[in-house]
């Protein structure tokens, strides 16, 4: 029976049916997408880690190490089950050629991760291959990490030559490496695999030796206790670079996917909204045309519940249908989406999990609709038969409107005209550009934010032209010295505008209980100046200290707060002054003026202006040239670039496709509000046209309205976008635990404040046209005999 009654009403109103089919299938298509692809993503990752056995705890560390201290140490620590200490050859990007017949010759040299060079673990922490097992490289071959891909064309059987003084070795580019810990751009090194052969014969005589000091324990929870005991234990045990947990390792490898993900959750959830709008407006209408229909069912005894079956039938044939459709598209799309955890984790195909979740997710979108077609044909039991066969009094709530058109006398009568009947039934139209505009915006906003210069406060740096940095290692002061001689020879000759210098150290914070935490301090003159802080200020007398909100966190501090340091032993009480944001070094650092020269430095960093900004990378160029191994010379806008430059690639290709769907979902809805409309209001219509009123001037009768809803509708989304996009933004990133609890979006975007609504307007009016063509072909006669 219901599908006889579908049949008939599919040749009645085959548009409102057809799209409200397409509704349906693009929200379960989202829906499922976003479920397939983060079920994909976490799968990947976990049967990447089984063979791959990334570290629960990794400490890096340059210059020399004593193994039998932390052999003795790790004996002693009660829950670590395995360690080892892996060795790696630090080189320069530029002391690296790629060369192949068919291309030219380039070098490394802008990748801004630490190049390493290491051979294969036995069984943990292994480099893998596409399949997901362990890489066997050959004496002569080495392996490149696939996230190098995305910035420099590297292909199999390409030559990479490393130069290093006197030591120049080639290497054929055998496979791609698929690391378990290195995998992401927002890590600061990257692992090259070459042969235990090679690996052997150049350690010692190029780069720089770095270790990898990894633990593993029975609970992998227990990775944050044991670095609070090893930095609090009195054998010196090597700590001279950044370390690491687990969880920081496992969200590193997400986050590019994970943000991509919730940019499709919140199209998925704005498009089932859309999609609610959609049908409530075609089951009103729906139930408008079937009003005498309905009153003679009630008159005859009919239930309510028998009369809401009969529509209830219809879009649950409706919603299987739409279910199998997205369900469908789901898997091609996911396909295309799930691209990027493909080449960055290796080939993962669909398992039954993500099948059964899938289809879980398809049962609630179809829970979802059924309910709210429940509550909207609850307004069959505030009809009566009077109203429904007399009166004809109907289903939408109705309001007295004022037309107001006498009093308005120097306005144009078709603008008064649209103004009365904007404010019965294009509600709609409203809705449906708000959501869409808000749904545009926001993402385009955070890419925007992401790629403009001022990110970079929000990765615990100055805005400045360049920034080097004078590694951790042997011989750090003696770099820095001539780092130093360099730079202040450069400013004398007006190459260089400013220059300001921070000193890292690493010391240890105690918590209100005792416990002690690990920071990174950044001190200075300019210590924590240009950055913004979510509380107080820059830290300004020798007692004070700005801390990150990570660290602010772990401590329970905020500002004005006291905190006690060990500093060579002692306790020395600072004050906090502000909170600040960063998400480099795990997101764990503070500032301050205090220089602390009884400690021992990490790095030192440089930032540093220009007098003229458009020869920068010419400055960089120069600069490099100037300096040797040990040092890392970044233009700043380049450095954002390549940090984030996975994470904002992804939501920016998402961006672009909510922009494309929102467009075609307005496209859509106009299309299936004004054929109803045009159906219903066929009997004033055929009177405009009897009473000889030109089409050109229905048309804008009919066309104003919805502009007027529409250009309001997009005007409130993007001061939505404004005032709360951001906000949202900030929800998502605080609940990734990167570092970031506030974001401010960049300044006005040309593309959002005249593109979009320009763009959105121009679609109505092309839609609008064109259904009202449909005008011309009323009969009058047929309107004029009833």
């Amino acid at each position: 029976m219901y599908f006889k009654l579908l049949k008939n009403d599919f040749k009645k109103n085959p548009t409102s049916n057809l799209i409200l089919l397409l509704f349906m299938s693009l929200s379960v298509t989202i829906a499922v997408t976003v479920t397939l692809m983060l079920t994909q993503l976490f799968t990947s990752i976990n049967d990447m880690y089984k063979t791959a056995n990334p570290p629960h705890f990794l400490q890096m560390h340059k210059g020399e190490i004593v193994q039998s201290d932390i052999d003795k140490f790790n004996k002693s620590y009660e829950g670590i089950e395995y360690w080892q200490t892996v060795p790696m050859i630090t080189v320069n990007g530029n002391e690296l050629t790629v060369s192949d017949e068919s291309k030219d010759k380039f070098s490394l040299s802008d990748c801004r991760l630490d190049i390493s060079l290491v051979k294969q673990n036995d069984k943990y922490d292994v480099l893998l291959d596409e399949n997901k097992n362990k890489l066997k490289i050959k004496t002569g071959e080495i392996g490149i990490p696939v996230i190098l891909l995305d910035e420099f064309d590297i292909a199999l059987g390409d030559k990479i030559t490393l130069s290093d003084g006197d030591v120049t070795k080639t290497f054929t580019v055998a496979s791609y490496v698929y690391d378990g810990q290195m995998n992401s751009t927002l890590c600061s090194s990257t692992r090259f695999l070459i042969s235990d052969e090679d690996f052997n014969a150049l350690l010692g005589d190029v780069g720089e030796t770095e270790y990898l000091i990894e633990a593993y324990f029975t609970d992998s929870s227990l990775a944050d206790d044991y670095q609070t005991a090893y930095e609090q234990s009195d054998k010196n045990l090597p700590k001279n670079g950044q370390a690491i947990t687990y969880t920081m390792i496992f969200l590193l490898s997400a986050l590019t996917d994970l943000i991509m993900a919730m940019v499709f959750i919140l199209t998925g959830v704005l498009l089932i909204a859309i999609a609610v709008l959609c049908l409530r407006y075609v089951v009103l209408a729906q139930l408008e045309d079937d009003m005498r229909e309905i009153g003679t069912m009630k008159a005859i005894g009919v239930s309510q519940k028998g009369i809401c079956k009969l529509y209830l039938g219809k879009i649950r044939i409706l919603m299987a249908a739409g279910c199998v459709t997205g369900f469908g598209f789901s898997l091609l799309l996911s396909t295309l989406l799930t691209e990027h955890i493909s080449r960055t984790f290796g080939e993962q195909p669909l398992d039954i999990r993500c099948f059964i979740l899938a289809v879980l997710v398809c049962a609630l979108v179809y829970a979802v609709i059924l309910l709210f077609t429940r509550k909207i044909l609850n307004r069959l039991q505030k009809s009566s038969v009077t109203d429904l066969l007399i009166t004809e009094k109907g289903f939408e709530k109705t309001k007295k409107v004022k037309d107001g058109l006498h009093k308005s006398r120097h306005m144009p009568l078709n603008l008064l005209i649209a103004l009365k009947e904007v404010r019965k039934g294009y509600g709609i139209i409203f809705g449906l550009l708000l959501i869409v505009s808000f749904l545009v915006i926001v993402p385009i906003r955070t890419v925007q934010t992401m790629e403009s210069s001022q990110f970079v406060t929000y990765m615990g740096s100055p805005i400045c032209d360049l920034m080097l940095e004078v590694e951790q290692g042997a011989d750090l002061e003696k770099r820095n010295s001539t780092a130093e001689e360099i730079l202040l020879d450069e400013a004398e000759q007006g190459n260089i505008e400013s220059i300001e210098t921070l000193r890292r150290v690493r010391l240890q914070a105690l918590k209100n209980d005792g416990e002690v935490v690990g920071i990174h301090i950044d001190s200075g003159k300019s210590a924590g100046s240009g950055l913004k802080y979510l509380y107080g200020e820059k830290p300004k007398a020798a007692t004070e200290i700005a801390l990150s909100y990570l660290v602010s966190e772990d401590l329970e501090k905020t500002a004005g707060d006291r905190i006690i340091l060990i500093v060579n032993g002692e306790e020395r009480e600072f004050t906090v002054c502000g909170i600040y944001q960063d998400v480099t070094s795990g997101g764990k650092t503070a500032k301050t003026v205090c220089s602390f020269p009884e400690e021992s430095a990490e790095k030192y960093t440089y930032y540093i202006n220009m007098p003229d900004s458009k020869i920068l990378q010419q400055s960089v160029d120069s600069l490099r040239a100037q300096f040797n191994s040990g040092y890392s010379i970044e233009n700043m806008e380049e450095f954002v670039g390549q940090t984030l430059g996975g994470v904002s690639s992804r939501v920016n290709l998402a961006a672009y496709a909510v922009f494309f769907i929102g467009t075609v979902l307005t496209a859509l809805i106009v299309t299936l509000f004004m054929k109803l409309r045009i159906a219903r209001q066929g009997g004033t219509l055929a009177a405009k046209r009897t009473m000889g009123i030109p089409f050109k001037v229905i048309c804008r009768q009919e066309l104003y309205p919805v502009l007027i809803a529409g250009g309001l509708g997009t005007f409130a989304g993007a001061v939505l976008a404004e005032l709360f996009g951001d906000n949202m933004i900030s929800v998502l990133f605080e609940m990734l635990g990167v570092g970031l609890k506030q974001i401010e979006f960049a300044g006005v975007s040309f593309l959002q404040y005249l593109v979009i609504p320009a763009l959105l307007p121009a679609v109505l009016t092309a839609v609008t046209y064109g259904i009202c063509r449909s005008i011309k072909k009323i009969n009058i006669q047929d309107y004029f005999n009833d």
